[in-house]
């Protein structure tokens, strides 16, 4: 116990004494980043011709004012972690794997050359969930992470950018008509919207609301 804290301690020392030294930058520029879950996500933090081994590249989530992830990094634990570096065509760029809808924040990616910070992005990753049911079967589309909890809140549903229902003009005369969304659906205790005999016309953005302020983006996803 005492060695390991010992080791702790010096790369501690080390490392604010690296930081402590580090000019910021003077300009920050913002960025919108939109992803599902499960989705891989690229953002470009700096197009420069420097080599990656020169530059020193901070990931900082600002919400919660930590550091996840420093290029260089000694610890053997950060090539398992979902967040990574590369540069590809001059671009130095962040790498986040199996996005999760706990990611959702504001994040700083910083990128310096010595001591000298030569850009920062301040992004916000925006994740949005989304189902993925087979054609005919029923699905429940969750209006919270908490899709099992009873609402006594006002909540609405709708769908989001899209003029639905869309055209219906089956291939065959055999094929079935669909029925509109408004009599497949059904809006549950819970909040949650139930649809039946989903199909291809119902892989749309839905978007349900709470006391009419906007609560969770859902999108349905056929197998």
């Amino acid at each position: 116990m005492s060695r390991f804290s010992q080791c702790s301690m010096s790369h501690f020392v080390l490392h604010f004494l690296s930081v402590a030294t580090q000019r910021r930058c003077k300009e920050v520029h913002h960025l919108n980043i939109n992803s599902v879950q499960g989705d891989n996500v690229s953002i470009s933090c700096l197009t420069t011709t420097h080599p990656l081994q020169s530059l020193t590249v901070k990931l900082h989530r600002t919400n919660q004012d930590k550091d996840i992830l420093m290029y260089p990094d000694i610890s053997p634990a950060s090539e398992h972690q979902r967040w990574s570096v590369r540069k590809d065509a001059g671009n130095v760029t962040i790498v986040l794997k199996d996005v999760r809808l706990s990611d959702d924040d504001l994040y700083d990616c910083q990128v310096y050359k010595d001591q000298d910070c030569i850009n920062v992005i301040r992004f916000h990753l925006k994740v949005k969930d989304s189902v993925h049911p087979t054609p005919d079967s029923s699905v429940l589309l969750p209006c919270s992470e908490h899709p099992l909890q009873n609402r006594t809140e006002q909540v609405t549903w709708k769908v989001v950018n899209a003029q639905y229902p869309p055209p219906n003009n089956p291939s065959s005369s055999t094929e079935k008509l669909l029925k509109p969304l408004y009599e497949r659906a059904r809006q549950l205790a819970n909040g949650s919207l139930l649809i039946r005999d989903v199909a291809n016309d119902d892989e749309l953005w839905y978007r349900c609301k709470v006391n009419e302020k906007t609560c969770y983006d859902v999108k349905l996803l056929l197998k």
